[in-house]
């Protein structure tokens, strides 16, 4: 495909290819910028139904208006190749951005709490992503995060707030015995077959948060067999036994997205968003940006002071006030002060 043109847009290069499209820059040569194209694989490209997929993701995504979202500008069709066009987004996948140990705390809130945001406005308006992971996020040259490929979309229907989950399961998970990539991130619900909803993309962008913090995905298992089987009933080890300073909010935060059952986990995403929002502004600020450490620190002096902290202020002296003015009348409003503030700090040591 490169240096062909497909109506009035000349590919030039190749940015990705996976099971469901490739994705090529292009130039649109009308309004002059680039572009991405989606298409179709070469070998899918008269497929009717990969076609009419290709389809429901344009429509998906052209309905969402959010500044983390990849911004759909049609689809189109020339000399028998149907295409996407899109905005063409450059930089990192947050798969790229991930250590070892995983993030700072900063660079953590600064991601997550934005793509929980963007993933509850598009189940507002009844899209569920279904294929949530590291790849299909991307973090511009300006350091915005972006929700990519919402290749698996699909409408929620209306009459029972479930998207069905059969055939459309089965492209990801084997490919010759092989693991596609998509499986360690998928909802058991999804696994089995079941109906999707929101609360799955839920469980998909935990999974995300849990490698996002600890540098680790939920669950590691030798073979693909041995992964299904964990995810449908081990659960996954604290994020904090893999990285002690992480606080115990966040803790509590991953676990309840990765819960099983559907019902145990957070019902929206964006219950997820304001969790994270708390988190957020529970963490100390500073020159050097937060750190994981100082939540602990802040979070222990927090707990201490609401279990009687011994060294904890228990009673306030108030000195009589003075007046730095030569109006005698001064002198009573000082000494008036002194009186309304003297009861206030003997109740604060009948109370201590």
């Amino acid at each position: 495909m490169i240096g062909t043109r497909l109506g009035h847009y000349m590919v030039l290069e190749q940015l990705g290819a996976g099971g469901m499209g490739v994705v090529y820059r292009a130039r649109d040569e009308k309004l002059g910028r680039d572009v991405a194209l989606k298409l179709l694989p070469d070998e899918l490209a008269g497929d009717r139904e990969r076609i009419e997929r290709l389809t429901r993701e344009a429509r998906a995504v052209a309905g969402l208006n959010h500044p983390n979202i990849v911004t759909i500008h049609s689809i189109e069709e020339c000399d028998g190749r149907h295409f996407i066009t899109m905005e063409l987004v450059t930089g990192k996948t947050l798969d790229q951005l991930i250590g070892p140990g995983g993030m700072s705390a900063e660079r953590f809130l600064t991601l997550a709490a934005p793509l929980a945001e963007a993933l509850t406005a598009a189940h507002r308006v009844g899209v569920v992503h279904r294929d949530l992971k590291p790849s299909n996020v991307m973090l511009t040259d300006d350091g915005r995060p972006k929700i990519l490929d919402f290749g698996l979309a699909k409408r929620l229907d209306d009459s029972r707030g479930a998207a069905k989950s059969t055939v459309e399961t089965a492209p990801l998970l084997t490919q010759e015995g092989a693991v596609v990539g998509t499986l360690p991130y998928m909802a058991p619900e999804q696994l089995q077959g079941r109906p999707t909803d929101v609360r799955s993309d839920v469980y998909s962008f935990g999974a995300m948060l849990f490698e996002m913090a600890t540098g680790q995905r939920p669950l590691k298992r030798d073979s693909e067999a041995e992964l299904v089987t964990a995810i449908l009933r081990d659960p996954p080890p604290p994020v904090t036994r893999l990285r002690a300073e992480l606080p115990a909010d966040l803790e509590r935060i991953v676990s309840r997205c990765l819960e099983k059952d559907p019902d145990r986990r957070y019902q929206t995403s964006r219950d997820v968003f304001n969790e994270l929002t708390s988190l957020a502004n529970a963490l100390p600020s500073s020159a050097s940006g937060r750190s994981w450490q100082s939540a602990s620190d802040s979070s222990g002096r927090r707990a201490s002071a609401a279990g009687h902290d011994p060294n904890a202020i228990r009673s306030l002296a108030v000195l009589p006030l003075e007046h730095g003015s030569r109006d005698p009348a001064q002198a009573y409003f000082a000494d008036g002060m002194t009186e309304a503030l003297f009861p206030i700090s003997r109740a604060s040591r009948r109370c201590a």
